[in-house]
Parts: structure tokens; C-alpha cells; sequence
């Protein structure tokens, strides 16, 4: 052997030895997941108490735990349901603050005019709701409130970021926004110029095609009673009436009414400015298809008394559940957040009128959508009800 290769040789051997002794060390890893910790509601030996759960320590404060539930921090009257009304007086400055608010906050999904095709969904985000569906056009205020606060399926909550004044701004500014492109000629006041909103693309030197996509949020959500869609329009519009304050929270709030042609905030250079521009609203010929005309004029009919629902039976609820609801929402009623939401306590979230409509006619528009259950009946929904108010 030469003696080049002896030397070759005395160095790999060391070498080799080294590589052997760190391969036992190699093995020895721990990762972030194998490390110790506490599951919910499980003992431990960790403390002398055995509780996982530690107790709030001395002088501090749980998020939200100053606050008394009431319908400004909720959303909800009694029983449970969705209020419609704001809290407080509705200004100007209000639903100035609103716009700025669902600015920072929902127009990455929802677009600055509430379409749903926002700028992390034209790059491939989950597709974000519109807000000019006939579902949340008839949704009542307090239910924008309850999901910003809560959160709705892939949307997470904004408890946190938002404050409850705020929330309830933005939720004030969607309204305008619904309004906006779901007006009616009673809407504008005496003296106001209407033009069809064609006019505006025209007369600010926008581009052939810049309104795309705002007519298409208004074409494609069609009133499910007339099978139209309203022609979009514009009209130069005054300042916003106030909504209506809710009087106390034991009581149902008004109807938030907002006139859709409010100027709030400043404009904007290109597609942003449509959101900030004085709304406008065609003509009736134009904004009211013929059949929604004739049933506007028509007296309105008396509808017969309901009769009130029976009493529910849970064991018959757990089986309808079961047989139409547990495919999605699971046996044990706590979802696949966030495409499928949990039920656990629905019923006192939404209140039983809601819950008996989404059982009934589903829930079209959602993300994946929710089909309508015409096989139930008022007696199964009633059973359904009761079992989704017993505890799992």
C-alpha cells in the first residue's frame, strides 16, 4: 500500500468513528408537538390541585368580562334572536366611521361595494358572501354584528380588533351598501335627478366595461319573488335619515332604515370610488321590473293566522337530525369549522323563527351552500328544535 493511501486511511477511520458516535444523538429529538401540555377539562399531576384549568389570577381582568350582556355588546333582544335596530342614534358621522372601518377590515373579501369579490379572492381566497343576496338584504342589523363579533363559517371573529361601536358602524354601512344597489324610486327625494347608473361610467371618463363588476352584483342576486333582477342605477342622493335606535334591549328594535343614497367619506381614485360616491337610483321604469311594479300596487292580502306549533319532541328531533343534518354538522351537532358550523346552542344565538327558515329553505348562497328540506314538516322542524336545545 502507498503511503498516500496509508494516510488516506488514517484520517477516514476517525471520521467514520466520530459519524458513529452522533448517530444515538441523531435519534434523540423532541418536537414542538411532543412537548408536555394541558388538555381541556383533563387532571394533571403538575399542580398539587390536579386542576389543568388554573384559576384567573388575582387582579386581572378576561377579555370582555367588564362587559354586561346587553343588546349593544350581543346583538340579540329576547329569546335569543337577532335584534334590527342600532344601539344608538345613526349620524353621518357614524356611517363615515363605518366606511372606514369595513375599509381596513372587509374589503380584502367582501370588496369595497360588498360583491364579494374582494382582493385575496381574486387571488384564489375562499370565496367571500355577498351582500346583496335577497337572504342578507332581509337579514335583520344585528345579525352583521353577531358575525363580525362571532364569526360565520371561514370567516374568523373581529372581537378583538373591533370594537363594539365600530361593529355596529360597519354593520350600519353594509345596510347603505344593500340599499345602494337594491333601491327603489320612493327612495329619492322630490327634485332629485335620476339617471341610469350607465351614466356614471360615461360621465367620469371610466373605461368601456369599469362597472362590470357592480352591475354583476346586482344582476346575478335576484329577488326570489319577482325572477328579475332590478336594472342598476344612479342618482345624485342627499345625506343618509338616521337608523332607528333601538329603545331598550327587552324590546324588538325598529327596522333599520337607511336612505341608500348617503355620501359617506371622501372619494377615491378608480373602482374604490364607487363605493364612496353618492349612490345612485334609476327611474321606476328602469328600477322595477313590471311583475315587481304590479305587486307593489296590488293591495296587500291578508295571510291567515298561523297556527302555533306543537309541542317538540327530542327523541323524534335527534332522529330528523339525524337522518338531515348529522352528514354536515356531525352527531354531535359541533360542526367542521370552518365550511360546516357548529349547532350547539343555534337556537338560542338565532332564535327559533331563523332556525325553522334555514331548515326549511336552506341557505343557497353560503359557502359550500346549504340545501332547503322540504320533506320536513312544521312538526319534525318543532322536534328538530327541541333536540337542538338540549345540551350534548
Amino acid at each position: 500500500m502507498s503511503r498516500s493511501l496509508r494516510l488516506l486511511v488514517g484520517q477516514l477511520v476517525p471520521l467514520a468513528g466520530s459519524l458513529l458516535l452522533l448517530l444515538p444523538i441523531a435519534g434523540c429529538r423532541q418536537d414542538m408537538h411532543d412537548q408536555p401540555k394541558f388538555f381541556p377539562q383533563r387532571s394533571t399531576t403538575f399542580y398539587a390541585d390536579g386542576r389543568s384549568v388554573r384559576p384567573q389570577v388575582p387582579g386581572t381582568v378576561a377579555r370582555s368580562q367588564a362587559e354586561k350582556p346587553s343588546y349593544f355588546t350581543t346583538g340579540l333582544i329576547e329569546g335569543g334572536a337577532e335584534g334590527d335596530g342600532l344601539p344608538f342614534k345613526s349620524t353621518p358621522a357614524v356611517l363615515q366611521r363605518g366606511q372606514e372601518r369595513y375599509n381596513v377590515y372587509c374589503t380584502p373579501c367582501h370588496s369595497r361595494v360588498g360583491n364579494g369579490k374582494g382582493m385575496v379572492v381574486a387571488r384564489g381566497y375562499y370565496p367571500a358572501t355577498s351582500f346583496h343576496t335577497y337572504r342578507l338584504r332581509s337579514a335583520p342589523l344585528g345579525h352583521f354584528f353577531s358575525v363580525i363579533t362571532n364569526g360565520y363559517g371561514a370567516m374568523p371573529d373581529y372581537a378583538a380588533q373591533i370594537t363594539p361601536s365600530d361593529r355596529w358602524a360597519i354593520a350600519a354601512y353594509i345596510r347603505v351598501l344593500q340599499l345602494s344597489q337594491n333601491a327603489a324610486t320612493a327612495d329619492v327625494p322630490a327634485g332629485t335627478k335620476v339617471q341610469p347608473i350607465s351614466a356614471l361610467q360615461e360621465n367620469s371618463g371610466f373605461s368601456e366595461g369599469f362597472l362590470g363588476d357592480w352591475l354583476g352584483a346586482s344582476a346575478q342576486h335576484v329577488h326570489p319573488a319577482t325572477e328579475t333582477a332590478p336594472a342598476p342605477a344612479a342618482a345624485i342622493a342627499p345625506a343618509a335619515a338616521p337608523l332607528a335606535p333601538v329603545a331598550a334591549p327587552s324590546t324588538v328594535p325598529a327596522l333599520a332604515a337607511t336612505t341608500p343614497n348617503a355620501k359617506v367619506g371622501p372619494a377615491r381614485p378608480g373602482r374604490d370610488a364607487l363605493a364612496t360616491r353618492p349612490v345612485q337610483i334609476a327611474s321606476a321604469a328602469e328600477a322595477r321590473p313590471p311583475a315587481a311594479a304590479a305587486q307593489d300596487a296590488a293591495p296587500a292580502k291578508a295571510e291567515p293566522t298561523a297556527k302555533p306549533a306543537a309541542a317538540g319532541n327530542a327523541v323524534h328531533g335527534h332522529a330528523v337530525y339525524s337522518a338531515n343534518c348529522a352528514v354536515c354538522h356531525q352527531p354531535t351537532r359541533a360542526g367542521m369549522p370552518p365550511v360546516f358550523p357548529s349547532l350547539i346552542g343555534v337556537v338560542d344565538r338565532v332564535g327559533e323563527k331563523r332556525v325553522r327558515t334555514v331548515a326549511r329553505e336552506g341557505i343557497p348562497d353560503a359557502k359550500p351552500p346549504m340545501p332547503p328540506h322540504p320533506n320536513l314538516t312544521d312538526q319534525d322542524i318543532s322536534d328538530l328544535l327541541s333536540f337542538l336545545k338540549t345540551k350534548p
